[in-house]
């Protein structure tokens, strides 16, 4: 059979004297002090109240491993009775036991705190025991939300200051803000953070790596185009002057420069429009980047650009 240790032995201890002892005098009387009473003595046994009966069948119940019915029963206790240091420290107990970390830890701090006010030192003690277990091992999560806005966890608000660090009941938890519904899961020992801020407005940049290419085709369409005129006008010229000369020689003259000449213009600037669409074809085309980040240095300003390249 293994050896208890005195921690374990203590705990155990405190325990069956919150059972007894928590409800059998009223809050804030010294467990070693009998209330006082300007009634005559009497050796009939004191009635139970409500609040003590209500712990009575919880112990039962936790003696039977009943935890969750147990609960409930301590719960309605410490309603009827709110600074029963006993009713404290099993309400700790049983949603320990029901595997609620951060529940347990709440209840534990609360029975530690009332111990101390009412200077019961074995039950501040075996509350701050379980305290400093459970504060080792409760899931927290950090909530990244607008200031001032209204965040919900699981049905109740958390504070700006509270969305620093809240401890959790391992477990799904629902998160909304703005409408939005969020959904988490933690374990015991887990340290999340989740960002409920509504995504930066987006910025971006157009990005051409094809604008010199098309500048260039639009110059060469354009000389092309100039010397389809020159070609035109040539020919134009070349026609009048061999049709008002009667000279042979005139007349085959220009009828050579309006062939040759024409003909070559035409063709070069048909080759210069065929190479600018060409180039205009196969140009890179104009792409909208995001997130443009500032990129400020003792050497370098510029932007920072994220996307396909």
């Amino acid at each position: 059979m293994s050896v208890l240790s005195w921690s374990t032995v203590r705990w155990l201890v405190v325990l069956v004297l919150a059972s007894g002892v928590a409800h059998a005098q009223p809050a804030g009387t010294p467990p070693n002090q009998p209330p006082q009473s300007d009634a005559p003595a009497s050796d009939a046994p004191a009635e139970p109240t409500p609040a003590t009966v209500l712990f009575q069948d919880g112990r039962a119940l936790v003696e039977a491993g009943k935890f969750e019915e147990a609960c409930a029963k301590f719960t309605a206790s410490i309603q009827l009775d709110p600074d029963a240091e006993g009713t404290l420290l099993n309400l700790g107990l049983c949603n320990e036991k029901l595997g609620k970390t951060a529940t347990a830890l709440g209840w534990y701090r609360k029975a530690q705190f009332r111990s101390a006010e009412a200077g019961m030192t074995d039950y501040e003690q075996a509350a701050k025991q379980q305290t400093i277990v459970l504060a080792a091992k409760v899931p927290t999560l950090r909530i990244e939300a607008p200031h001032g806005a209204k965040v919900l966890l699981d049905g109740s608000e958390i504070s700006d200051v509270e969305r620093a660090r809240v401890e959790l009941d391992p477990g799904t938890h629902v998160i909304e803000v703005a409408g939005e519904r969020f959904e988490i899961t933690v374990r015991e020992g887990d340290n999340k953070a989740i960002d409920v801020r509504p995504p930066p407005p987006k910025r971006f940049v157009i990005l051409d790596r094809g604008s010199k290419q098309r500048r260039n085709a639009y110059l060469l369409a354009g000389g092309g185009g100039a010397l389809w005129i020159a070609s035109a006008t040539l020919s134009l010229i070349g026609k009048s002057k061999y049709d008002a000369t009667d000279h042979p020689e005139q007349y085959q003259r220009w009828q050579n420069i309006t062939r040759f000449g024409g003909t070559s213009l035409f063709l070069a600037g048909t080759a210069a429009i065929a190479g600018g669409v060409y180039l205009y074809v196969k140009a890179p085309k104009a792409e909208r980047i995001e997130q443009v980040a500032p990129i400020v240095g003792p050497d370098q300003l510029g932007v920072a650009v994220a996307g396909s390249f």
